[in-house]
């Protein structure tokens, strides 16, 4: 397994970076070019209630050359009367761009009919290649992942950790072994509680960012684990786990005494 190269996505036709930046932290336009020409990374994600202007200068550089290459990822906000087909519009002319490749919902109950009806009709329209759901709630997402549900979902966007590790037992097991949907992880440093040396057990050093980035994308059911650096410095030290691999039993076995000790 190695990190550096890129890797499909589930089965969505998708080759992705396994490791993805998220927008409005701070991290500079050009150092996210620059994990795209360097590093390869291509999943670019806005979130749209930070600050995006780095991530929208990228995406204007990047797009007219690299479009093909990039996935440019959008979630939806969770607003009283919002117009999803209105919103995606101007999240095209915004970033000038003729589709959005992911889309994601972030819901704690099967998704209405009438939005169904709506992400389906983005999809049909080629405006939107790929929906998804994210949500806190692991055991909902399971039983999306088992067909429980039929809302459209061609991937999960989920909390996974070295602390809060429930997705290998609510989720990962009942991802279809066909038409697999592809697996983005967030909070891969449990909001840096994993790089605190006050919350580590008794002659433990605390984890480094990248041994955070590694237990996760060791796991052979994630795809793409998501980083949001605040400064280019930060930036270059997540992306190290890229060079490093996977974990080996050792470095496993330490990181989830680590987070099972933070946890309890």
């Amino acid at each position: 397994m190695d990190f550096k190269e890129r890797a499909p996505f589930g089965e969505t036709g998708l080759m992705l970076s396994r490791i993805g930046l998220a927008s409005g932290y701070g991290v500079p336009a050009d150092s996210i070019e620059k994990a795209f020409h360097e590093y390869g990374v291509n999943y670019l994600y806005i979130s749209p209630l930070l600050n995006l202007g780095n991530m929208v200068k990228a995406i204007r550089n990047l797009a007219p050359d690299h479009r093909d290459e990039l996935c440019i990822v959008l979630a939806r906000p969770l607003l009283k009367g919002f117009r999803l087909d209105r919103y995606v519009e101007r999240w095209l002319k915004k970033l000038r761009l003729e589709w959005i490749d992911l889309l994601f919902q972030d819901v704690r109950k099967p998704p209405s009919q009438e939005l169904t009806d709506r992400v389906l009709q983005l999809r049909e329209s080629e405006k939107v290649r790929l929906l998804g759901i994210s949500s806190h709630d692991r055991p909902f997402l399971g039983r999306i992942a088992s067909g429980a549900s039929e809302s459209p979902v061609d991937f999960f966007h989920t909390r996974y950790n070295a602390v809060h590790t429930g997705a290998e037992k609510d989720i990962f097991p009942h991802l279809p072994p066909e038409d697999r949907p592809g697996v983005v992880i967030f909070t891969a440093t449990c909001w840096r509680k994993l790089l605190k040396p006050k919350l580590m057990p008794a002659g433990e050093l605390p984890l480094t960012a990248a041994e955070c980035y590694r237990f996760v994308l060791s796991h052979p059911d994630v795809n793409v684990c998501v980083t949001a650096p605040s400064t280019a410095q930060r930036m270059e030290e997540n992306f190290k786990a890229l060079d490093a691999g996977p974990l080996d039993e050792e470095e496993m076995a330490r990181i989830r005494r680590i987070g099972k000790h933070i946890y309890g």
